[in-house]
């Protein structure tokens, strides 16, 4: 039998998970296309085709490190294959690791010579470059050999832009939509050097033309906005700045620039709820709390103004204008001391930087080559049409949190469930015992996928199974019951069955997991306890001598005891401690939290919620190089929230 097992697992059909992958690439469905090709990977090591898919998937889910990765794998098996070059110039173009670019494109160039789309590529690597001659003279290559190719015209036209040959770039960009009618892209790069040029009726012809052709384009609408204001109309420019946030909800530049108008038309209450929008998705922007600030002081919301001033201040303490006005509002809430603290402190930023003369605004001038001024400054606004973009995960609007605990159940009937994969781990021999013992089919479920996604259902029988205070049935009734009274959220009554359940035997221990997460979930409602909530209570309600706004992080050591007993008990054991990281995690522990997230992937090589995790620990002690590492890896294995992580955060390096 086992050999006949082995044989069967060894007869994997590579060419039909590759097919299949190709398939989900073909419909954008990425990362299905990772998990085909995952699979074919593991049939098939040394051959390359799957890899070099791979990493296209993982391109378009703005994984350029896990791209080069596997396009990289792909030339150690096929040297001479130029589309792994191509595609890993590109990469390492995107991540601006552009001297690897212009390699990959040289050693590309070599094997293929008259490759129109490698000279385009090599063109547009030499314009991040600033070396927009040298750009042209790549794209006049690649005309040479495909004189229709229009995206060519169209990056020729923008570097003659950048070179200000103007006239120039309107011929190449005329080129550019006639060689390619329905490319609104090309129509909406000509509408802007239209509008550049001040020919506001050719540019609102092209705008136009592009709306009729894609009408789910946010920069088409963002740039007619643009025009609209030079025209002077700004009710106009509100409703296309209102279709670009209708499209796309993140991009806080077009909520800015709202909040902007609105407070100059005198609509300040509604630019307030702009500034709102934009401080949820940038909360480091430190213009958005300065104007936030301003328009609350117009509004004579003292307090809030304030409040604004010294945020700014706390994100950029060299921020004169803050510290003025600040001054200004507690000059008027009659606190002159700190107000005259305050004006001090202005003054002194302003001599230090500029000397007696200078006025407040010049200071922005000495951040002009600052990493950390363009990080507190950015406002997100990739133009990111969520109609257009449905197949790539990367730009969902996601909480950023990590997974929560693992814990036992009941392994659901997989006929109705869709995602199963990526929510239960059969974890092989720690339930082969029990399963055996019991007829049960235990697995590991991970909270969050519990509470997100499908909700299986565990055996409730009757009711008056779920009121009884004790449980029928040996060993697996007790676990029976403790699932059902944790799954209705009868706490203590779970408890009370898992610590019978001690007595059980070794094979369930692993329900510590359940003991420990319930200890935790419980630590954290004891903050709702009074004076937060009145309940209906019986007896006189007891005065409490808390004091309101004394909240402290939960005491998490009871539940930290269960998950290390089982670690002690259970020292390869990946998911205790993955649970023990998660809980460290929780109680701000993020060394000894990455330390045991470590441990448990060195344990459990697939295990993506330990890379995830640890990528956010990571990202939070500012280690991004690590993190986008470890969100790459858990991404190829089905976490496909890594993506909206990876493109925020590693997609555009040096930003954050």
């Amino acid at each position: 039998m086992v050999f006949i097992v082995s044989s069967l697992c060894a007869q994997v059909n590579y060419r039909y998970f590759v097919y299949n992958g190709r398939i989900s690439l073909s419909e954008d469905r990425f990362p299905d296309a990772i998990r085909h090709f995952n699979t074919a990977i593991s049939a098939k090591p040394d051959l390359f085709e799957a890899y070099f898919l791979r990493g296209v998937a993982k391109f378009n889910l703005s994984d350029y490190q896990g791209a080069i990765d596997d396009f990289t794998t792909t030339l150690t098996i096929h040297p001479l294959y130029v589309r792994a070059y191509h595609y890993r110039g590109i990469s390492h173009d995107r991540l601006k690791n552009y001297y690897n670019a212009k390699t990959d494109f040289a050693r590309a160039l070599a094997i293929d010579p008259f490759n129109a789309d490698l000279h385009v590529a090599n063109g547009a690597t030499r314009m991040h470059l600033n070396d927009f001659s040298g750009a042209i003279e790549d794209y006049n290559m690649a005309l040479m050999i495909n004189p229709g190719l229009s995206y060519a015209y169209l990056n020729r036209g923008i570097a003659k832009i950048l070179l200000d040959r103007k006239a120039e770039a309107l011929q190449d960009l005329d080129k550019a939509v006639f060689n390619d009618y329905f490319d609104s892209d090309a129509w909406i790069r000509r509408g802007m050097l239209r509008s550049e040029m001040d020919d506001i009726t050719g540019a609102m012809e092209d705008f136009n033309q592009a709306l009729k052709i894609d009408d789910s384009n946010p920069l088409l609408f963002f740039q007619r906005a643009l025009l609209h204001l030079k025209q002077n109309d700004t009710l106009a420019a509100l409703k296309d700045y209102e279709q670009v946030n209708v499209l796309d909800q993140r991009n806080a530049l077009t909520y800015y620039n709202r909040a902007l108008l609105y407070s100059l038309i005198g609509q300040l209450d509604a630019s307030i709820v702009l500034y709102d929008e934009v401080i949820k998705i940038n909360p480091q922007n430190v213009y958005a709390w300065y104007n936030r600030g301003i328009t609350h002081y117009q509004l004579r919301r003292l307090k809030e103004a304030e409040k604004d001033f010294t945020e700014a201040i706390r994100i950029f303490p060299d921020f004169a204008g803050a510290w003025i006005n600040r001054s200004v509002v507690r000059r008027e809430m009659r606190s002159n001391r700190e107000s005259d603290a305050d004006y001090e402190k202005a003054m002194a930023i302003i001599m230090a930087m500029n000397g007696p003369d200078a006025n407040p605004d010049s200071l922005y001038h000495q951040y002009a080559d600052s990493t950390y001024f363009d990080k507190i400054i950015e406002l997100e606004s990739d133009f990111i049409s969520g109609e257009a973009k449905s197949g790539r995960v990367q730009f969902r609007d996601i909480d950023i949190r990590p997974f929560g605990f693992f814990v036992v159940g009941i392994k659901p009937d997989t006929k109705t469930t869709t995602d199963i994969r990526s929510m239960y781990y059969n974890s092989g021999s720690i339930f082969e015992s029990i399963n055996n013992t019991t007829g049960r089919q235990f697995a590991l479920i991970n909270q969050t996928r519990l509470n997100n996604d499908a909700k299986p259902e565990l055996p409730l029988n009757t009711m008056d199974t779920l009121i009884a205070d004790k449980a029928e049935g040996g060993c697996a009734g007790l676990a029976d019951f403790a699932l059902m009274q944790q799954k209705v959220g009868n706490y203590q009554k779970a408890l009370r069955a898992l610590d019978e359940m001690k007595a059980c035997g070794d094979d369930f221990d692993v329900f510590g997991l359940n003991a420990g997460s319930i200890r935790a979930l419980l630590a954290e409602l004891s903050l709702s306890d009074e004076p937060y909530v009145i309940d209906v209570m019986i007896a006189p309600r007891k005065q409490s001598l808390s004091k309101p706004g004394t909240f402290e992080l939960p005491d998490y050591n009871a539940a930290l005891n269960d998950f290390q007993r089982l670690v002690r008990k259970q020292p390869d054991n990946a998911y205790a401690l993955y649970n023990t990281a998660t809980l460290k995690l929780m109680m701000k522990q993020y060394h000894r939290s990455i330390d045991d997230y470590s441990e448990a992937i060195r344990l459990a090589p697939d295990l993506a919620e330990a890379y995830y995790n640890r990528a956010l620990t990571l990202l939070f002690l500012e280690e991004e190089k690590l993190a986008c590492a470890d969100l790459s890896k858990a991404g190829e294995l089905g976490i496909i929230e890594a993506y909206a992580v990876i493109r925020k955060y590693c997609a555009r390096p040096g930003q954050r």
